[in-house]
């Protein structure tokens, strides 16, 4: 299997969501980011990232799916679409209202 430079960027990206969301869970801290001012209950903001890495895996992935039965992979892609929009949900129902100074 021969990926393309596209599916080696999406994977990387993947990992990255999988690193922010491990990192979230473990330290119960969001990662410190020069230009990004966090806002997310960090427990929330893990789990989001993880699902939401399971969609980026998934569609990454999918060149390599072409031998499986046509319902199987539309099964596949819908169940990571569905933990794409989990996943952001998780993350937008953990905002925190910013406070004032």
């Amino acid at each position: 299997m021969v990926l393309g430079a596209v599916q080696w960027i999406a994977l990387g990206a993947g990992c990255l969501n999988v690193a922010l969301g491990v990192y979230a869970l473990a330290t119960n801290r969001l990662p410190r980011v020069p230009f990004l001012y966090w806002d997310f209950v960090p427990r929330r903001y893990g789990w989001g990232q993880l699902m939401t890495s399971l969609f980026v895996f998934v569609v990454a992935l999918e060149p390599a799916m072409t031998e499986w039965p046509y319902e199987l992979l539309v099964v596949v892609l819908m169940f990571g679409f569905g933990a794409f929009l989990a996943g952001l949900w998780t993350m937008c129902s953990g905002k925190q209202a910013r406070q004032t100074p």
